[in-house]
């Protein structure tokens, strides 16, 4: 089957796209930048009978605080990200790794939707959306639901969402005052391909010296899903992040992560660049937190 001879649909609002989303009879897809979705149907592995294209539905395309979060459109692009002093001053770690997906049209044409959508354990944003502890609304012809992002995956490629859903809005904790996050990325070539690992952090610091209140760390690409980093996070919060005790609590993510061997890499070099980018991130948290 040629892209060229797959009906599109294009809604003008979230509405209509909801009525096509409830035809059972035909095998839709959403679509929206079409970085991923375009290649993996070529590749074979998902080719609906029908596009929906809701790239020009703006309504959807949004970046705005209130008193329960940040919330963010589904079809706001990594540039739109990159672009919001909003999310750099209060999700920074999000920020950080829209900076490192793919090259400048990449960024102009993906969406944040369309990364939670493909479900990759690759995909950048999501490991910062585990640390700002997201919310994933889903919408269908019958109603909307919201579920914490911990449970709206199953696993590769595969989500909760239903053939009748779509995101709807996602919503983020806005990072405090004294928060600073960081996300690093390991690929065949800086920011131009799909991550081998990745890492997001946060860390709410104190008043000490280098004194860690609250740590949070999700790695990617080293697991089914994303994998958060509980034994590492509460290593951060016992003593001052001098570089031996960041060591420390790096050689500790071999153990927290489950990475497989495939075309890309081996599970053994997975766990020793997740516990190296985890070092650098720390370094250079600590590095900010101390020039501030």
């Amino acid at each position: 089957m040629k892209v060229s001879k797959i009906d599109m649909l294009t809604p003008t609002t979230v509405e209509e796209c909801l009525y096509f989303l409830s035809d059972q009879e035909k095998v839709v897809r959403l679509l929206a930048g079409g970085t991923d979705a375009v290649v993996r149907m070529k590749d074979g592995i998902s080719r609906p009978e029908t596009w929906i294209n809701i790239k020009g539905m703006d309504s959807l395309r949004y970046i705005q605080e209130d008193r329960d979060g940040i919330h963010i459109g589904p079809l706001t692009t990594h540039t739109d990200i990159l672009q919001s002093q909003l999310l750099w001053d209060k999700a920074d770690v999000l920020a950080s790794a829209s900076n490192e997906v793919g090259a400048t049209q990449i960024q102009n044409m993906g969406t944040i939707g369309g990364n939670l959508g493909t479900a990759s354990p690759a995909g950048d944003t999501i490991p910062p959306l585990f640390v700002l502890d997201a919310r994933i609304e889903l919408s269908s012809i019958k109603g909307k639901r919201v579920v914490p992002i911990e449970e709206f995956f199953n696993g590769p490629g595969q989500t909760i969402q239903t053939p009748s859903e779509m995101i709807t809005n996602i919503i983020i904790r806005p990072q405090e005052a004294n928060e600073i996050g960081t996300f690093e990325k390991l690929g065949p070539r800086k920011a131009q391909s799909i991550s081998i690992v990745n890492v997001a952090m946060s860390l709410k610091m104190g008043k000490g010296q280098r004194e860690c209140l609250e740590g949070r760390i999700a790695f990617g690409s080293v697991g089914p899903t994303v994998i958060r980093g509980p034994k590492c996070e509460r290593m951060l919060t016992l003593s001052s992040l001098t570089d031996d005790i960041i060591k420390d609590v790096a050689d500790i993510a071999w153990k927290e992560v489950m990475p497989i061997t495939d075309g890309r890499a081996t599970a053994k070099y997975r766990r020793s660049m997740a516990s190296a980018l985890l070092a650098r991130g720390l370094y250079r948290l600590m590095k900010r937190w101390d020039d501030k």
